[in-house]
């Protein structure tokens, strides 16, 4: 783990992003004091998916968005119904079933 200043990381950014890179941590601090660190994104964070998904539930954490309540999309067993029926598909029926739970 390494600790800089943010001065001395701003004139020698690419060898502490190398270093982050690497495997190691950087430690940023403003006049003694720590106020943020860099490291490599944990395997996780790789997903795109998984990454916005974390940040949807951030933005929904701060009230800046509110998440839907349910978990798997309704169109998708209102278009395999219809398939089963072997009819044509009604887009106008099916927006308006999948909406059938919102008030």
């Amino acid at each position: 783990m390494k600790s800089v200043g943010i001065r001395e990381l701003k004139n020698n950014l690419s060898k502490y992003l190398h270093l982050v890179k690497s495997g190691e941590t950087v430690i940023i601090t403003e006049h003694e004091q720590v106020i943020a660190e860099i490291k490599k994104p944990s395997e996780f964070l790789n997903d795109s998916k998984k990454r916005a998904f974390l940040y949807l539930e951030e933005q929904n954490r701060i009230g800046k968005v509110r998440l839907a309540k349910r978990n798997k999309s309704q169109i998708e067993s209102i278009i395999k119904e219809s398939k089963e029926k072997k009819s044509n598909i009604d887009w106008k029926k099916i927006h308006t079933n999948s909406r059938s739970d919102r008030f």
